[in-house]
């Protein structure tokens, strides 16, 4: 068993007084750790949250520092020039007893990227302040100074220097060490905060800015290898009572585990992966991307814990040698003192598949290795990175799968079909598009392979695959499977979670309202009037946008004339809130829903005609209720709130028959009538009549329907009462309704942008005040709008996991 990029190196076990030699060549000191960035990008949020908290924070409550910076002012002052007299000690001798000592240990390389990073924590900051007061002095703070130095001195610059510091040395340390360097940091921030140096939250962005400096500087250069030196897996294999001779290096820093071929009494070879945290690591950032990016993408979380990974690994192997696939039979599973977890195979002497030449890969080896593919799945075992790396040739002829680490048990027809497509495309890679097709036609018959059609697309690929496979030869492979299997050709699964055209218009749309509409007010007003909102009222404004999705779940029910559970039909519509914040129109959520009621057993015409009925029944209660509440406003404040003159209202509607009569009077109009409106209205009014044979379906439909408005309405009042706005119920009502409408003819997810500017124009209408107006609708939108992401992301998950959607 070999790998395609080894190393070489050779790393012999030699007993001296009883201890293994171990020496890493110098290529394998330093590498870069997954974990380093994993901490990169999770202390980079924290800076970037804490920044936008001091800057809030300070803005809508009289200063979060000032407040903390009073209180510390609160300990007697012997107590704060003591201890701040204490740090500076500190502040001066650490360092210089750290420099001593790595020069003293000719530690030349670490010595300076202890520097670079005290140099970049304190630079960062630097630029932060530019934007943020981060170094600024709090009132009550020791101004006198000490006997020591300046009270200026230790300043959140030489904070963030530190962290900066203790980020890029850690890697160097123990446990206790890293811990007691952890204190340290924390300590001095404390103190800091004691004396006055600075604001608890800016001394926290300190921190935080210093310890993203770190971390880059760790991810640039270099960290050093953490993971098991050959020593420490030489004396667990001695340790599960194996007589090793020797061991053979053949990866070290690349990959997800280093790999040895170990020797053994009776000269024979053992294959050794060693799996470390940073395999962990890197699968953690791989996934999250995936999940991120892509819907369905076939990647679980990693386990809580390495060696948690690890076994699954092993169960794997074990269920794979049960089922009689062919696979390098486990032998030992074996952790080491450092955690890392080693798994021990039988060695086989072969050659990956794809580096054996194209033209030796006849069709008895193609054959063989789609049997194996086929006792894989028969199973129900899914590889989940099947490509022609992962299958080792041994004689020749005998091919044998490798790597299940990914894989997984009870696996669904999905992740089947994925397995094949991808072995599909990474052959067709190899030796061509026909004499790839043909031996997956042999292998596993043409049924099985009409299944890959779906997911010949790159997103559905691993990265290997999808960097040799072109989109020319993923089209030319689908259309020659549809061809074999004779099938037709069918339409691609969509993985793509999120399109990245979306997320540019989501940005542009949101920094457009965020930004330009307080302009329209005065910035001042607005944030006066947040500082003052009564928070009870925001409080009632969530319970009411929470009713909306219990009020959607009623009136989903209603539209469909079967039962359906009523719990998760709650969290449908609460997954739909988070699917339509990246589809316009709601279409998304009507997707959701569609697929939710499939899933329970609804026929798939009556779903899709629930959701059409759903949407009329919406459509015509928003009307109804818009006029009802249009001439509520006009009789309680004639003089605020007009409502259109009758001659206005006949116009419109004389407008909308005239162009229907356009329409209908060109052929593609009327085809479009009548294949797309006539067919919805025919099957709306057969399932209409449905519905009017049961009293409570068709109360279910239409009062959950005028719940759900009247709900969003009464958030949006809730909203408006928290500022003291002097509107009605009736006025809050009136412009809601008609800013909805306005809102769904905007091209962004939820009307973003159209939905604040048209209701912030209609209570300016209606008298109030722009600022409170601005503030208003801002909390309302936040509250009802941006909130339910998050819950509507876990009810995604949960919906997802139990199969519902």
């Amino acid at each position: 068993m070999t790998d395609p990029i080894s190393t070489g190196v050779s790393v012999d076990a030699i007993e001296t007084r009883g201890v293994l030699r171990d020496e890493r060549p110098p290529g394998e000191r330093y590498f870069r750790h997954p974990g380093d960035v994993v901490r990169l990008v999770v202390w980079l949020l924290v800076a970037v949250l804490l920044l936008l908290f001091i800057e809030l924070a300070d803005a809508t409550s009289g200063g979060v520092s000032e407040d903390l910076g009073e209180a510390a002012s609160q300990i007697p002052r012997a107590v704060r020039e003591l201890a701040l007299a204490v740090t500076q000690v500190g502040a001066i001798l650490v360092p210089a007893v750290v420099v001593v000592v790595l020069l003293w240990q000719r530690r030349f390389r670490r010595l300076g990227m202890l520097l670079l990073a005290a140099v970049a924590g304190a630079g960062a900051l630097a630029a932060v302040d530019t934007l943020v007061d981060a170094t600024g002095r709090v009132a009550g703070a020791v101004r006198d100074g000490t006997w020591i130095a300046d009270a200026r001195f230790p300043s959140p610059w030489y904070l963030a220097a530190a962290a900066a510091v203790a980020a890029v040395g850690k890697p160097w340390l123990g446990r206790a060490w890293r811990r007691a360097t952890d204190v340290t940091v924390l300590a001095l921030a404390l103190l800091l905060a004691i004396a006055g140096t600075a604001g608890v939250p800016q001394l926290a962005l300190a921190a935080a800015v210093g310890i993203v400096a770190g971390q880059v500087v760790l991810v640039v250069l270099g960290a050093p290898n953490r993971r098991s030196s050959p020593a420490a897996v030489a004396a667990a294999l001695r340790g599960a009572g194996l007589d090793l001779h020797g061991l053979e290096l053949l990866r070290a820093d690349a990959g997800r585990s280093q790999l040895y071929v170990a020797r053994v009494a009776g000269d024979q070879r053992l294959f050794v992966k060693v799996y470390g945290q940073d395999s962990r690591d890197a699968d953690l950032l791989y996934r999250a991307y995936r999940t991120a990016v892509l819907r369905g993408a076939n990647d679980d979380w990693p386990a809580a814990s390495l060696t948690s990974d690890v076994e699954h690994e092993a169960l794997l192997v074990l269920l794979a040698t049960r089922a009689g696939v062919a696979t390098p039979a486990l032998e030992i599973l074996r952790t080491l003192p450092d955690g890392s977890v080693a798994l021990v195979f039988a060695y086989v002497d072969g050659v990956r598949l794809d580096e054996l030449d194209p033209e030796t890969m006849g069709a008895p080896l193609l054959d063989a290795v789609w049997r194996e593919v086929a006792v894989l799945h028969a199973a129900r075992l899914a590889h989940r990175s099947l490509r022609a790396a992962n299958v080792l040739v041994a004689g020749g002829t005998e091919p044998e799968l490798i790597d299940l680490g990914f894989g997984a048990e009870s696996a669904d027809d999905r992740l089947l079909a994925i397995d094949r497509a991808e072995l599909l495309a990474s052959l067709a890679t190899r030796i061509g598009v026909e004499p790839a097709v043909a031996a997956a036609a042999r292998g596993i018959g043409p049924e099985a392979l009409a299944t890959t059609l779906p997911y010949l697309q790159p997103l559905a690929l691993s990265r290997a695959t999808r960097a040799q496979a072109s989109k020319g030869m993923l089209s030319a492979l689908r259309e020659h499977v549809s061809a074999v299997a004779a099938v037709e050709p069918v339409p691609l699964e969509r993985l793509v979670r999120v399109r990245p055209r979306t997320l540019l218009m989501i940005a542009a749309f949101t920094a457009a309202f965020y930004v330009l509409l307080p302009q329209l007010a005065d910035v001042g007003d607005s944030l006066d009037a947040m500082g003052d909102a009564n928070w009870w009222w925001l409080v009632l404004c969530v319970v009411m946008s929470l009713g909306t999705y219990v009020a959607a779940a009623m009136s989903l029910a209603g539209g469909i004339p079967g039962h359906i559970p009523f719990l998760p039909t709650v969290g449908a519509q609460l997954a739909s809130s988070f699917v339509n914040r990246v589809t316009p129109a709601n279409v998304g959520g009507m997707a959701l829903n569609v697929r939710f009621l499939q899933k329970t057993g609804v026929d798939p015409a009556q779903a899709v005609t629930g959701i059409g009925l759903n949407v009329a029944a919406g459509a015509i209660v928003h009307v109804v209720l818009l006029f009802a509440f249009l001439a509520w406003a006009g009789r309680s404040n004639a003089n605020a709130f007009k409502i259109p003159s009758t001659s206005r209202i006949l116009v419109g509607i004389a407008v909308v028959l005239a162009i229907v009569g356009l329409v209908a009077a060109t052929r593609w109009g009327r085809r479009i009538l009548r294949t797309h409106v006539l067919e919805f209205l025919k099957r709306g009014w057969s399932g209409l009549i449905t519905l009017c044979r049961s009293p409570a379906k068709m109360a279910l439909l239409l009062g959950g329907s005028t719940l759900v408005t009247l709900a969003y309405v009464s958030a949006l009042a809730a909203a408006v009462a928290a500022f003291d706005a002097d509107v009605s119920f009736a006025e809050v009502g009136a412009v809601y309704l008609g800013a909805s409408i306005v809102a769904a003819a905007a091209p962004t997810p939820g009307g973003l942008g159209a939905m604040e500017a048209a209701l912030v124009a209609g209570f300016t209408g209606v008298g109030m005040e722009s600022g409170i107006a601005v503030a208003a609708v801002l909390s309302y939108r936040l509250l009802t709008y941006w909130l339910p992401i998050l819950p509507g992301w876990i009810s995604f998950q949960v919906l997802e996991r139990k199969e519902l959607i």
